[in-house]
């Protein structure tokens, strides 16, 4: 009598791409990661883009568009509400789409107005800023500024719908437009080509992402989710944005108002080298955001799991962080060579800095996704406040034409120092059940 034969073992292949599958069938992973990708394919348009247009304009030119576009995102990003988006899409049910229309209203009038107020006190800003007075480059500021707004919270309207694979098509379709757009803008407006390049594909992008969103993504949430939450009432809303939203005015303000101070107090051509290295320094950090985000909406989706969640964010960050820091370290003065030897010079030590500032940046932004879903936006307010302010005042104390560096000390010294008044109660979030935690809020 023949036994049957045993099956022979999966192959090394076999067993990584199990692997792999197993990570993409969990929503925390796949989120973070389709969240990456489109950092990645961003980061390395965005690298194309400004190679090519360092190449076509001239280095004041840079200058002063990159000061535009950074007061456009600043202003424009001011009054984005992607992490209530992130909070409670998940657990919103049919008032989704009611929810993501009042969303884009209130933020994108507000940053209008918040613009108006920008053009007025013009003479404030120094030259880089005085080629928007008048009323034709006045008004395309504001457009451009509102357009950025919706544009920038569709990606949490996707995150939160669990969708996060659409946030890179549509930032790849934006950046490729971009590179599309550069060289005819130049024969068009040559003072301004950086930043009609920049911004016209943005008002073009804004319609296929919300007829995909409204028209299928959301009546999708709508079934999958029906029955499984409670939809959170106007006043959780409120008191929620209450602290969130101070919170988010600090951190975007930590990512896009550091620049317009530099733009202030160096010169055009000193502030072209610090913005290559700012936006390349930026790719880095998203990381550490896009995991944090995915944190927060999978916490939102299953508050009982929260620990176990945490823990599994904080193995990947760390695993991925680490390497992905000390590759930037050592090859920064390299990539800034692309756009030539005058940025790698000032730009080198700054990226340098701002890419060791990636690891306690993830720790803390880890933390502050802990927080969003505890509800505890008073602290996610303290904390982005601290880190705010203390970049804020060492560059206002050392920063000058011609030291950049101090801009990427400050950044270092202030996240590691958060980074290490957090790291207690992170783990302890990452071991203590979270189901005790949410039973005593009252927020599950």
């Amino acid at each position: 009598m023949t036994g049957k034969t045993a099956p022979a073992p999966p192959s090394a292949a076999a067993r990584r791409f199990a692997s792999l599958r197993g990570e993409l069938d969990n929503p925390l992973f796949r989120n973070a990661y389709a969240l990456m990708i489109n950092g990645g394919l961003t980061g390395v348009l965005g690298l194309g883009f400004w190679a090519v247009a360092t190449r076509l304009y001239p280095q004041d030119v840079i200058g002063r568009n990159t000061a535009e576009i950074n007061a456009i995102m600043f202003i424009g990003g001011l009054t984005i509400l992607n992490y209530m988006l992130l909070r409670f899409i998940p657990q919103s049910g049919r008032s989704t789409a009611s929810l993501v229309l009042r969303t884009y209203a209130v933020g994108s009038v507000a940053a209008v107005v918040l613009g108006t107020g920008f053009l007025f006190t013009l003479d404030w800003w120094g030259p880089n800023y005085a080629h928007l007075d008048g009323p034709v480059p006045g008004l395309l500021f504001l457009v451009f500024i509102a357009a950025w707004n919706v544009f920038t919270q569709q990606d949490g309207v996707f995150t939160g719908l669990r969708r996060a694979g659409w946030v890179p098509v549509k930032n790849t379709a934006y950046g490729a437009a971009k590179f599309a757009l550069l060289a005819g803008t130049l024969v068009i407006m040559p003072a301004d080509g950086i930043v009609l390049a920049t911004m016209i594909p943005v008002l073009i992008a804004i319609i296929p992402g919300d007829l995909l969103i409204f028209k299928r993504l959301i009546p999708e949430h709508v079934r999958r989710t029906d029955g499984m939450h409670r939809t959170p009432t106007g006043r959780e809303i409120r008191r929620y944005l209450a602290g969130d939203y101070v919170g988010t005015m600090f951190s975007h303000a930590a990512f896009n108002f550091i620049p317009v101070v530099v733009a202030v107090r160096v010169s055009d051509t000193a502030n072209a080298s610090f913005a290559m290295a700012w936006i390349l320094g930026l790719m880095l950090e998203l990381f550490a955001l896009n995991m944090a985000m995915s944190l927060t909406v999978e916490g939102a989706f299953d508050t009982t799991r929260l620990a176990e969640t945490c823990r599994a964010a904080l193995r990947r960050t760390v695993m991925l962080a680490v390497p992905a820091t000390l590759v930037l370290v050592l090859i920064a003065p390299y990539v800034l060579q692309i756009f030539g030897p005058a940025y790698a010079d000032q730009g080198g030590p700054v990226l340098q800095l701002l890419a060791l500032a990636t690891l306690p940046k993830a720790l803390i932004e880890l933390y502050i996704g802990v927080l969003r879903v505890q509800s505890r936006t008073h602290v996610v307010a303290l904390l982005q406040a601290v880190r705010f302010l203390g970049v804020l005042i060492l560059i206002l104390l050392f920063l000058d034409s011609d030291h950049l560096a101090a801009v990427g000390w400050s950044v270092l010294a202030v996240q590691s120092a958060v980074a290490l008044a957090v790291l207690p109660a992170l783990l302890r979030a990452a071991r203590i059940p979270s189901s005790a935690d949410d039973a005593g809020r009252g927020m599950s």
